[in-house]
């Protein structure tokens, strides 16, 4: 006869229970995951190209009164070369 005592018998159920936990645990954080990135690609598609819908313009653009500016603008782009910048109008 064997005399095992409910304190091992309770370890090991709970040792038992563990990998299945964990699994559970994970395939339920994987689920969601997927579930999360196919709702962002979803509203991706549909939302607007503006999060406000109104229409904005950069600080930089503004004159003091808060108006557009009427003057000329510049990009400037560098290339790999040293000393030579190209104007873009």
């Amino acid at each position: 006869m064997v005399n095992i005592s409910s304190h091992q018998v309770a370890r090991s159920v709970i040792s038992g229970l563990f990998p299945l936990a964990y699994a559970a645990v994970l395939t339920f954080l994987l689920l969601q995951a997927f579930r999360m990135m196919r709702l962002s690609s979803a509203s991706a598609s549909i939302s607007p190209s503006d999060r406000t819908g109104l229409k904005t313009i950069h600080p930089e653009l503004l004159d003091e009164n808060g108006l557009m500016t009427n003057e000329e603008l510049w990009a400037v782009r560098f290339s790999d070369k040293e000393g030579s910048v190209i104007p873009e109008a």
